[in-house]
């Protein structure tokens, strides 16, 4: 009988701690840093809950990683030697001519070698699309892993900006 009534006592506690430690918070989408690839039209809606503590750890894992994570670029040009400088900055000017400047193009050094990448994907399947479409102009493009930003809402100009980094190696 003592331990029946231990086990029950211990039952409601941790039932009451549960309900205690359990804060939500309600938010709207746009104001999640989550950037919907499409937006779908209908008559319903969608609530997200989540813990207020989960939503301060994603919050300082994005400002300890300087905004960034692990995705995918498409690097269109690497070289070194005396003009190579040049040519980045040539090849740079290249593609913000032709595609614009809505995917990033990215100009860093990484000892010995200057290199560009564009684009600032999710997925390799995503570089990889984004590829076939710039082949033409730059044959020799290839997908390359590192710490890419997180996407910009292109319909939102506030949003876009001129992206340069320079000497950064985790590009």
């Amino acid at each position: 009988m003592k331990l029946m009534k231990k086990i029950i006592l211990i039952l409601i506690f941790s039932i009451f701690s549960l309900s205690v430690f359990s804060q939500k918070e309600t938010f709207k989408i746009e104001n999640s840093g989550i950037t919907p690839v499409g937006i779908i039209s209908g008559n319903g809606n969608i609530s997200i809950t989540q813990d207020v503590l989960l939503r301060k750890a994603v919050k300082r894992h994005i400002e300890i990683n300087n905004n960034k994570f692990k995705g995918y670029r498409v690097q269109i040009y690497m070289g070194s030697g005396q003009k190579a400088m040049g040519e980045a900055q040539g090849a740079k000017r290249r593609f913000l001519t032709r595609y614009g400047n809505q995917h990033g193009a990215y100009t860093n050094f990484d000892s010995p070698f200057y290199k560009v990448k564009v684009g600032d994907f999710r997925s390799k399947a995503e570089a990889m699309n984004f590829k076939s479409i710039i082949e033409k102009t730059f044959p020799n493009s290839w997908v390359v892993p590192g710490r890419v930003n997180y996407p910009v809402d292109v319909n939102d100009p506030a949003e876009i900006n001129d992206p340069v980094e320079v000497n950064d190696v985790n590009n």
